[in-house]
C-alpha cells in the first residue's frame, strides 16, 4: 500500500520514510535512494540513511553519508541551517543513534559561525545542555541526564588537554557556582597543559580582579607577560 502511495505522491518525505521503516535493510537502502532522487532537497532522508547504516553495523558509512548530504543539499540550493541540524543530532542522540549524532554535529558545528565567534558559540552550546561538546577534535560527549556539566568537562579535558576553551568552560562553571578556589584549580591545571595560552592567563587575571584579589591579578598579569608575550 505504501509503495503505491509513494508512486502517487513521490514528493512526500513522510511516506518514503514510512516505507523505508517497513522494509528490510537492503530494500530500505533502495527506498531511501529513490526518495533522494525524488526529493533531493530534504535532509531527513539523508539522516535516516545514516541511521539505517548505523543500526546495521556499518558505522564507517555514517560520516560519508552525512558529508555527502551536506554537499548534495548545497548543490541543490539548500541552505544548511546549523540550528536545525543540531536539533536533528539531538533527536538522533535520543533515539540511540549516537554515531549519526556525532557525524551530524561534526559536519555542521562550524557552519555560519565566524572564526572569532566559535569558542563563544560552542561554550553556549555546551552550557545550554546541548547535544555535545563538539570542539574536541571530533570527540563528542553526550550530556547524560545524570551527568553534571562539570563531570562532562572533566572527561573532555582528559581527552583534549590542548582545547583551551574546555578548561575555560570548566573554570567559568565553577566561578558561576561561587566556587572560586575550584575555578583557580582548574585554571592552574590549564596552565600546565597550555603554558603559553594568552586566553587562559587572561581568564585567570579576570577571575582574580572580579573577586577583588587585585594583588593576585597583578602577579598573574606579570607572569602572563613573560609566559605569553602578547598578553
Amino acid at each position: 500500500m505504501l509503495s503505491r502511495a509513494v508512486e502517487c505522491c513521490p514528493t512526500s518525505v513522510e511516506l518514503w520514510l514510512a516505507l523505508a521503516r517497513l522494509e528490510t535493510y537492503e530494500n530500505a537502502r533502495k527506498v531511501l535512494n529513490k526518495a533522494r532522487e525524488n526529493i533531493p532537497t530534504d535532509r531527513h532522508i539523508w539522516i535516516t540513511a545514516a541511521k539505517l547504516e548505523e543500526a546495521n553495523g556499518n558505522t564507517q558509512m555514517v560520516e560519508k553519508i552525512v558529508d555527502r548530504a551536506i554537499t548534495s543539499l548545497r548543490a541543490n540550493g539548500v541552505e544548511i541551517n546549523r540550528e536545525q541540524w543540531i536539533q536533528d543530532a539531538e533527536e538522533c542522540d535520543k533515539a540511540g543513534s549516537v554515531v549519526t549524532c556525532q557525524a551530524v554535529t561534526r559536519a555542521v558545528i562550524g557552519i555560519g559561525i565566524e572564526e572569532e565567534d566559535r569558542k563563544h558559540t560552542w561554550m553556549e552550546d555546551a552550557e545550554s545542555g546541548g547535544v555535545t561538546l563538539s570542539i574536541c577534535h571530533g570527540d563528542h560527549y553526550r550530556q547524560d541526564r545524570k551527568e553534571s556539566l562539570e563531570t562532562l568537562l572533566q572527561r573532555a579535558v582528559a581527552h583534549c588537554p590542548k582545547a583551551e576553551v574546555l578548561w575555560l568552560m570548566g573554570a567559568k562553571s565553577k566561578w558561576l557556582a561561587g566556587d572560586v578556589p575550584a575555578a583557580r584549580s582548574i585554571l592552574a591545571l590549564a596552565f600546565q597543559a597550555n603554558p603559553n595560552s594568552e586566553e587562559i592567563w587572561l581568564a585567570a587575571v579576570k577571575l582574580e580582579s572580579e573577586n577583588n584579589e587585585y594583588e593576585r591579578a597583578r602577579r598573574l598579569l606579570a607572569k602572563a607577560r613573560s609566559s605569553a608575550p602578547t598578553a
